[in-house]
């Protein structure tokens, strides 16, 4: 517990750093609002694990119940929960389905990506839509859309559980974790990183703007 209490300091108070200079921050936060969503109640939560049969990571579970259920992020922010099971950027606004593990342990790409002649045009239809079916991202939630219909998924579902990926298909360029040091990273990891960057980039930008 009292680790969680000290990753909730820490977090509310890089916040505050941010909000405070966010005139000196990145385009991206500076287009963002730098607050979160109210949290999600004990029962709300255990209500969704059990309709998706899944329990959320715990640090993503601590996140929404204590810090916030989406809101100040990477790309264009934290997607609530509600928000996450769902892949906006289909025509359709298909659900993930989160009771399925997620396929993958590595990184993946259609082989047929590198060899397809692009100046010629675009794959078929149905070659497209099969590449991007959310079949390839079952047992994960779409946390955050980082820009062009790419997005970062946590996995809640099987091996890679608990560890945040990079869905790159609406870019051709397939499924990727991501990695700290060569390691596999956490929601927290990942999301304590990206306030981290934001601050070193704010500080940055106070140093130059003392010395011009």
């Amino acid at each position: 517990m009292l680790v969680i209490m000290n990753q909730k300091k820490e977090i509310l108070e890089k916040l505050a750093f941010i909000r405070r200079h966010k005139e000196f921050a990145s385009f991206g936060v500076k287009e963002q609002e730098v607050s979160y969503n109210p949290c999600l109640s004990e029962e709300d939560i255990k209500e969704f694990e059990h309709k998706h049969c899944i329990t959320l990571p715990d640090d993503y579970r601590t996140f929404i119940s204590e810090i916030g259920n989406g809101g100040f992020g990477p790309g264009y922010g934290l997607l609530p929960l509600d928000k996450a099971i769902v892949d906006f950027k289909l025509k359709d606004k298909p659900n993930i389905s989160l009771n399925e593990k997620f396929p993958y342990q590595d990184s993946w790409n259609e082989e047929w990506i590198t060899s397809f002649n692009w100046d010629e045009g675009y794959p078929e239809t149905e070659i497209v839509d099969a590449y991007i079916s959310t079949s390839h991202i079952a047992g994960s939630l779409q946390i955050s859309h980082f820009g062009h219909g790419c997005t970062f998924l946590l996995v809640v579902n099987g091996n890679e559980k608990g560890h945040i990926w990079f869905d790159g298909r609406a870019d051709y360029s397939g499924l990727v974790p991501k990695l700290k040091d060569g390691q596999r990273i956490s929601f927290i990891e990942w999301y304590i990183t990206f306030l981290d960057m934001e601050i070193e980039n704010i500080n940055e930008s106070l140093t130059n703007s003392t010395t011009a």
